[in-house]
């Protein structure tokens, strides 16, 4: 390897850790913001009616279940 290979190397040590740091910091907070928004999907109960008019709560269920399916593929 030539010293310019080994300088992009020894950047990419320094950095991968933060950006890993990072990225646990950003799933703890979507975890966060998901459960928080399942409580108040269980607090709201949304009935059939809800759903059917496609406004703020059914907009709540929806961004919900694209979080949820979201983390899940994360893990």
């Amino acid at each position: 390897m030539t010293k310019k290979d080994n300088d992009i190397v020894d950047d990419l040590r320094l950095v991968v850790p933060a950006l890993r740091d990072r990225i646990e910091e950003l799933e703890a907070k979507l975890g966060t913001a998901v459960e928080a928004l399942d409580e108040a999907v269980y607090l709201l109960d949304p009935d059939e009616k809800d759903m059917m008019r496609q406004a703020g709560v059914y907009r709540i269920v929806t961004t919900l279940a694209e979080l949820k399916g979201k983390a899940d593929e994360q893990q």
